[in-house]
Formats: C-alpha cells, sequence, structure tokens
C-alpha cells in the first residue's frame, strides 16, 4: 500500500498556524472523532494533509453557525456530495440571516450613535421651531394606555414585530401622541410605541416632513409632562396651531448613562407653519 512521504504532511503546529485553530481544538476534535489527523505516528504525532484545510474551515464555519459538534461529526463521518450540498444550503440561509442581522445591528448603532450626539448637544432650558424631514420609524399596531401602565402584551407584541423584521433591541425608542389627545391635554394617553430607524428598509411608517415645535427635558419618557408644559405654552403664547400628532424620542437613555438627571428625551409637535 503506498503511503504518503512524510514532508508532505503538516504537523499539528503547522497545521494549527495555517488553519487559526488552536493546537488543543485540533486535539479534541481527534479525541472525539470529529476530525482526526491524515497519520499518527506510533509516538503519537499527528500529521495533516494540505487537503484538509478545507474540511477544517467548513467544521470551522458550522461551528461558529452555532452546530452541535455531534451534527458535524456525522457530517465528517459520512461526507457525500448530497450530504455536502444539502448542508450546505442549510448553512445559506443561516448566514443570510446572521448577515441581515449584522446589518440591522449597524443600522442601530448608526442612528443610537447620532441620537447620543443630538442629547449631548441639546439644551433642556428651550423651547424651538425645527424643521425635521421626513424620518422613517417602526410603529406598533395602535393601543390607547397611559404611559406609565402599558400593558406587558403590548410590549411583548411590540418586541416581537420587532424581531420578525430583523430589528435589533437598542434603537432609540418613543411614544406616539395622537393630535386629538394633545388638543385635549390628555399627553398621558399613549397611541403607539415606536422605534427611530436609520435605514427606511426596517421602518413600517414615516414621521411626516414639516414644520414642529420641539424642546428636550430630562429623564425617560415618563419624565415628559415637564416638557409638553413648555411646549402647550409656547404654542399658546405665539397663536400657532397643532396640526399633527406629538412624537418622542429617548436621545440619551440608559445606555448613554445610568442617572436619570443625565437622560434626555425630545418630544416634537406638529404645527402650522404660520401663526393662527
Amino acid at each position: 500500500m503506498k503511503t504518503q512521504r512524510k514532508d508532505h504532511y503538516l504537523t499539528i503546529s503547522e497545521f494549527s498556524r495555517i488553519s487559526e485553530i488552536k493546537r488543543k481544538t485540533l486535539i479534541f476534535y481527534d479525541n472525539i472523532g470529529v476530525f482526526s489527523p491524515k497519520h499518527t505516528a506510533s509516538n503519537g504525532y499527528r500529521y495533516y494533509t494540505h487537503d484538509q484545510i478545507y474540511v477544517i474551515a467548513v467544521i470551522n464555519v458550522l461551528k461558529e453557525f452555532g452546530m452541535p459538534l455531534s451534527e458535524i461529526k456525522e457530517y465528517t463521518t459520512n461526507i457525500t456530495p448530497e450530504y455536502a450540498i444539502a448542508l450546505l444550503r442549510k448553512q445559506e440561509i443561516n448566514l443570510n440571516d446572521k448577515i441581515e442581522e449584522l446589518r440591522s445591528i449597524q443600522d442601530m448603532l448608526e442612528i443610537k450613535l447620532q441620537k447620543l450626539e443630538e442629547g449631548a448637544s441639546s439644551k433642556t432650558d428651550i423651547v424651538q421651531i425645527q424643521y425635521f424631514k421626513e424620518a422613517p420609524v417602526f410603529i406598533s399596531d395602535p393601543f390607547s394606555a397611559d404611559r406609565n401602565y402599558i400593558p406587558d402584551d403590548i410590549w411583548l407584541s411590540f418586541y416581537m414585530q420587532c424581531k420578525q423584521q430583523h430589528i435589533s433591541f437598542g434603537y432609540p425608542e418613543g411614544y406616539l401622541i395622537k393630535m386629538e389627545n394633545l388638543l385635549n391635554g390628555q399627553i398621558s394617553d399613549v397611541s403607539n410605541i415606536m422605534v427611530h430607524i436609520n435605514d427606511r428598509k426596517y421602518a413600517n411608517d414615516t414621521i411626516p416632513e414639516g414644520y414642529y415645535v420641539s424642546a428636550c427635558g430630562k429623564g425617560g419618557l415618563e419624565d415628559t409632562k415637564e416638557i409638553y408644559d413648555r411646549l402647550f405654552t409656547f404654542i399658546k403664547e405665539r397663536n400657532y396651531l397643532i396640526t399633527g400628532d406629538a412624537y418622542e424620542e429617548r436621545l440619551i437613555d440608559e445606555v448613554g448613562s445610568s442617572k436619570k438627571d443625565y437622560q434626555i428625551t425630545r418630544v416634537r409637535i406638529r404645527i402650522s407653519q404660520k401663526a393662527g
């Protein structure tokens, strides 16, 4: 029987360096039968071939995707074209899902950074009229609840919807207050939960473009009464008309500060461009 010359083999150290798999991991794989060297000498030294680099690369990918070692072992002990095609097609789907998840995380981090920078430079003692461009948001199904007592099932439903749309947790959060509630002074009556999105492909709604009276205040979404008091006073004194809903967003939340006094929430109410 023809045997491969020893100088065509790679030592375990060489194979480890090329494959970027630790020696102890290679030894572990050999001991449990997941991946073994092509040749083991009488002195116990392990030797691998260059062709095995491709196999260990696939094993590493499968492991990164979370496939149990027992399933990987089943694959490596019974490698066939049919098995490989089915397995790799399945992992391709998993990889696409992972890529989408990473893109969502990147999108979340981009807008999180943007909002944190806005919050860090904001002033909590002024009210101003600002022109905002149309902004994408992902919004919950409509409901009516006090902001301090939103039922858990509403939150759960919203989080599950976010998950189904590959929306990562961590996006800047906020509430929507309907125009009719604003006109009645019912700023505690929340109509929707929403997250502020950077990439429109994750959005299911938008904040309309237009002029808004806006103000920032310290604290979270439960601490907005003082902000609304200032906004309503500003609108009344200047005889503006409320022409749309109010949109709340946390610029600085627990990610930016563990202290409530350093957290910042912004509220904007759509108004007529000219005084009535």
